[in-house]
């Protein structure tokens, strides 16, 4: 259907410039069979922008030049009245070749897009005798051309929006991917490992370790594939929201045998990079002593957007003595964490819970004199 309609177009924009043909004084001979050549090449406006552009801005400066100087080449007797004031714009087919060359050769250089549009709107100026024609050809031209960049960029905000909206997607698969698969398989890889310390049957071991290695490798693989969804859109899951992605630590911290349940509470704000970095730190150092000092507990990490501020809060229930872990890194202290946080502007509250359990919450600014260190 698009197709149908572009040649229609085509075809409708070759007829007006040779329908206005006639009216330009070449009646006859090799002048109107140049300029019929030239609303011709009209057909090819999509696929050759620039060369239909240069064909007209030739055609302007050819045409004017002979009759003027070689009326004999043009087959045309000297008292003839070369390019009538009767024409309305000169030459004809110059508002669509104008218009093509702003809306189809935007990959071009700029130089190399508008050096044609230049020519012709210098060369309409040949016909000084003509001062009404040489006006309005000069005005369509500027027409032609504002509404060519209008179109082109409007085409452009298109694209670009459609572009957002595949990236909104994909970051929508990947967050269900996320969400539906990681705590699950955490969970299993976590109890595999619990029955592969408890269990006294070395089959039953060796069936636990198999799950739990393989659960392993299915939360890498899944990382992996997070990760490419994110380097396909270029801006990971910060896409609408401002804090950075916490996606990764708790898939990290699955596969290190701590699960952990993210929420996203309230209406995501901007905020500085050192509240960002910040949030990101106090996550991954409370994921990282959770797995130190209460492993097999479970985890839930909030994050909520209230006036002002924005609050992460890591809450963990008590661990099982004899679950499986693995702890990579030291981690980081809770004085050195709050140190961090009331330099972000912010405050740091921990301590244990009625269950047994331990709670960390950082209350960060969303806006206010926090400053990049």
């Amino acid at each position: 259907m698009d197709g149908a309609r572009t040649r229609l177009l085509d075809a409708v924009a070759v007829l007006v410039a040779a329908g206005l043909t006639p009216a330009t004084g070449f009646a006859g001979g090799p002048g109107l069979v140049l300029l019929l050549a030239g609303a011709l090449s009209l057909l090819w406006l999509r696929r050759a922008p620039l060369v239909v552009a240069w064909i007209c801005a030739g055609t302007a400066i050819a045409l004017p030049v002979l009759a003027a100087f070689a009326p004999v080449v043009l087959l045309l007797p000297p008292e003839a009245v070369h390019v009538s004031a009767d024409a309305w714009i000169w030459p004809p087919a110059c508002p669509f070749a104008v218009y093509g060359a702003m809306v189809f050769a935007t990959g071009r250089r700029p130089l190399t897009r508008w050096l044609p549009v230049i020519v012709l709107a210098f060369a309409v100026l040949l016909l000084s005798d003509r001062s009404a024609l040489v006006a309005r050809t000069e005005a369509v031209i500027a027409l032609a051309t504002m509404y060519g960049l209008y179109v082109a960029t409007r085409s452009r905000l298109h694209a670009e929006l459609a572009q957002r909206s595949e990236r909104v997607e994909r970051e929508r698969l990947a967050g269900e991917m996320h969400d539906v698969v990681t705590h699950r398989v955490s969970r299993m890889v976590l109890q595999a490992g619990v029955l592969a310390l408890a269990t006294d049957d070395d089959k039953a071991r060796v069936t636990a370790e198999d799950i739990r290695a393989t659960g392993r490798e299915t939360l890498d693989e899944l990382r992996h594939m997070v990760a490419l969804l994110r380097r396909g859109t270029g801006e990971g899951f910060d896409l609408g929201l401002p804090l950075p992605d916490l996606r990764p630590l708790v898939i990290d911290s699955a596969r290190d045998g701590v699960p952990v349940e993210l929420s996203v509470d309230g209406t995501p704000v901007p905020v500085s990079g050192l509240v960002g970095r910040t949030a990101y730190l106090v996550v991954e150092a409370a994921l990282t002593n959770v797995g130190k000092h209460a492993p097999g507990a479970e985890v839930r990490v909030q994050v909520r957007y209230v006036a002002g501020t924005v609050r992460i809060t890591v809450r963990n229930t008590a661990g099982l003595p004899d679950a499986w872990v693995t702890v990579a890194g030291p981690g980081m202290s809770l004085p050195d964490l709050r140190t961090r946080v009331e330099l972000a502007g912010g405050r740091l509250e921990s301590g244990p819970t009625a269950n047994g359990g331990f709670r960390v919450e950082a209350s960060l600014p969303t806006s206010g004199p926090a400053t990049e260190v």
